[in-house]
């Protein structure tokens, strides 16, 4: 999969997440309303409980924002990939991963702690852990567009390029 295709794939990722994010954020934040569930776990248990929250906020307002930064970053790297510094890339799998590594201590105190399961927390975590996995080649170093390379060796005397079309 190229590039460009990879930073579309995951800013769809990422914006699934924020609204995942928001509507499970609107729900903490809105007394008297639940999740809506589909019968599948049981979203108001895990959403009232003492885990739901950090500080007196809701979990799911760290997840909106946590979407929010990488559809950030993103968007940027979309938009102006050349101009960006590596540190942009480096901070999308940086995000994700802290999103899945809490993801994962999340569903332990679903499964183990509070005995149910909320399905829009399955998925929050299953599209935070996709993103993680698709921004792995921002951190092996492959990550600058292939103009900008083929430009550096040229500059550097690489030779001619054999061309088949001239």
């Amino acid at each position: 999969m190229n590039q460009r295709t990879r930073l579309w794939l995951l800013l769809t990722l990422a914006l699934l997440g924020t609204a995942v994010g928001a509507y499970l954020a609107y729900i903490a934040w809105s007394p008297g309303l639940t999740a809506y569930c589909t019968g599948l776990g049981d979203c108001h248990r895990v959403q009232s409980s003492v885990y739901a929250k950090i500080a007196g906020d809701p979990i799911a307002a760290l997840g909106l924002l946590m979407y929010a930064g990488l559809l950030t970053i993103l968007t940027l790297r979309l938009i102006a990939p050349q101009v960006l510094p590596r540190p942009l890339e480096v901070w999308t799998f940086a995000l994700a991963l802290s999103g899945a590594g809490y993801s994962v201590y999340l569903t332990y105190l679903e499964l183990f702690v509070i005995d149910a399961v909320c399905i829009w927390c399955v998925g929050s975590a299953t599209i935070v852990s996709a993103i993680c996995l698709l921004a792995v080649p921002d951190v092996q170093g492959n990550t600058t567009p292939p103009a900008r390379r083929v430009g550096r060796r040229q500059l550097q005397g690489a030779g001619p390029v054999a061309r088949s079309d001239v």
